[in-house]
């Protein structure tokens, strides 16, 4: 028949605890109460950390008044290292608008709490429910799409390429969309320019006529 594990409770635990401090021997006072030594160990290691709001069984944590302000200190100070964390991480998403964003949550449900990232990215969290439903409509998956096509071709032109000949690439893959358009998107997907590429490929370009872009 298997023996049945026995459960102190937290008297129990925080009296030895107390008193393997005040014999200033822990395994004699594990022997003295007949308990193993690792199991008074840890004891003590979460007395340690957690002081008179340790071994709260099932419920919350017994605080004083003072511990409670330092808990919730700590926590906040927490949430705040991981709400940087998080922008850190999602700082390339940003820029590329919500759709971007809403994914980058996605892929991070299992390592952040959604709540978290909700608040950190400032979020809706039922417009986000209401994203991973897929309850996007035709037009906002065709701005998604066009998005995409643009930072491609502003991508494979290495930087060079402005709103005209990118509105220019866009009709040849059937994106019949203006220029000021374009330069809408590049400026809320954060696509500049780069003078000093730019040049240089007009550069190549006089010095190779026959070459394509």
């Amino acid at each position: 028949m298997k023996n049945s594990r026995k459960t102190y409770d937290r008297d129990f635990k925080l009296k030895a605890v107390l008193l393997s401090y005040e014999n200033g021997s822990l395994a004699q006072t594990a022997r003295d109460l007949q308990i193993d030594k690792n199991l008074l160990f840890l004891w003590r290691k979460e007395f340690k950390k957690y002081g008179t709001g340790c071994f709260p069984g099932y419920g919350s944590l017994i605080l004083t008044s003072e511990e409670k302000k330092i808990y919730h200190l700590e926590k906040k100070i927490k949430d705040t290292d991981l709400k940087f964390e998080i922008m850190q991480q999602a700082r390339k998403y940003i820029c590329l608008g919500m759709p971007f964003i809403f994914q980058f949550m996605a892929e991070n449900e299992k390592k952040y709490s959604i709540r978290l990232l909700c608040r950190a990215l400032d979020v809706n969290r039922g417009t986000y429910r209401t994203w991973k439903r897929g309850l996007l409509t035709e037009t906002q998956k065709w701005r998604i799409n066009l998005k995409k096509e643009i930072s491609s071709i502003f991508s494979i032109s290495k930087e060079t390429y402005g709103c005209y000949r990118i509105a220019a690439e866009l009709q040849k893959s059937g994106y019949f969309v203006c220029h000021t358009t374009v330069l809408k998107h590049m400026r809320e997907l954060g696509l500049y320019v780069s003078i000093k590429k730019n040049t240089l490929a007009a550069r190549n370009q006089r010095n190779n006529p026959s070459r394509k872009d």
